[in-house]
């Protein structure tokens, strides 16, 4: 199954389970990220959002790029 597939298939679900199915994928990302100082971390933000407005970068997935509702 594809991210998209997978993405259309989650934002089919009730709210609820939703819900439960972000907190698990956050846990999991979190769990998963290198010990960083918070000053370290807000420094990577705020290049990776510059990176992003000038253009100068792409975001990874058509996905979550596209315009919202």
């Amino acid at each position: 199954m594809s991210t998209q597939q997978l993405a259309t298939a989650a934002m089919a679900l009730p709210l609820a389970e939703r819900v439960s199915l972000a907190q698990s994928l956050w846990q999991s990302i979190d769990a998963g990220l290198a010990d960083t100082t918070e000053v370290e971390a807000l420094r990577t933000a705020i290049r990776r959002d510059q990176e992003l407005s000038s253009g100068a970068s792409a975001g990874r997935t058509p996905f979550l790029n596209s315009p919202g509702p």
